[in-house]
């Protein structure tokens, strides 16, 4: 199976334990527009991008939607700080695009914690992946202008940027959308 290949690969699990951890894997295919995770509900998974593109966002009082994240093939998804404390998420998940995820639910993941020490060190790599992750965010938004940023975003999934919408991206980039517009103009003249 390809969705066991590209997991075992990013992970580095191999034969059995590949197949232990997707036994307990939920294939889901997601529509553009989908919500993966609602907002004021508990994160009880985590997920894997198998094909396509997810954004973590928040909804602002005005109204106004800031993108957080914008996660692609080979990432893991959630909400970490709501997995972990059993608080409620802030955040939005939703397919960009047409997306195949990999969810792995809080309980079954546990249990397989649980059941061998291999599993159990193996899980000290999750809070490694998210805080890598939450601090390359962090460096994005503190030390690179916008054009830098947009620039580090499509050398990560060049083909994707093409079909998540404008306003996605330059939410994420923390620019409008007429200033992500000028941006592109520039690189293509």
């Amino acid at each position: 199976m390809q969705i066991e290949h590209f997991l075992g690969e990013r992970l580095g699990l191999e034969g059995g334990r590949l197949r232990e951890l997707m036994d307990i894997a939920q294939v889901k295919h997601c529509r553009r527009g989908e919500v993966v995770f609602q907002r004021d509900t508990v994160c009880n998974h985590l997920g894997y991008i198998v094909n396509g593109a997810l954004r973590t966002y928040c909804v602002m009082e005005s109204g106004q939607e800031i993108s957080f994240l914008l996660q692609v093939n080979g990432d893991f998804f959630g909400d970490y700080e709501s997995y972990l404390t059993g608080g409620r998420s802030g955040f939005i998940i939703e397919a960009v695009m047409d997306t195949e995820v990999l969810l792995f639910d809080k309980h079954d993941l546990d249990r397989l914690i649980d059941s061998d020490i291999f599993w159990l060190r193996f899980s000290r790599k999750i809070p490694d992946v998210c805080f890598l992750e939450a601090k390359r965010r962090i460096e994005d938004l503190l030390f690179f202008g916008p054009e830098e940023r947009y620039f580090r975003l499509l050398s990560k999934m060049p083909e994707i940027v093409q079909k998540i919408p404008l306003k996605y991206i330059s939410s994420y980039l923390g620019i409008t959308p007429q200033s992500l517009s000028r941006i592109r103009k520039r690189i293509i003249n």
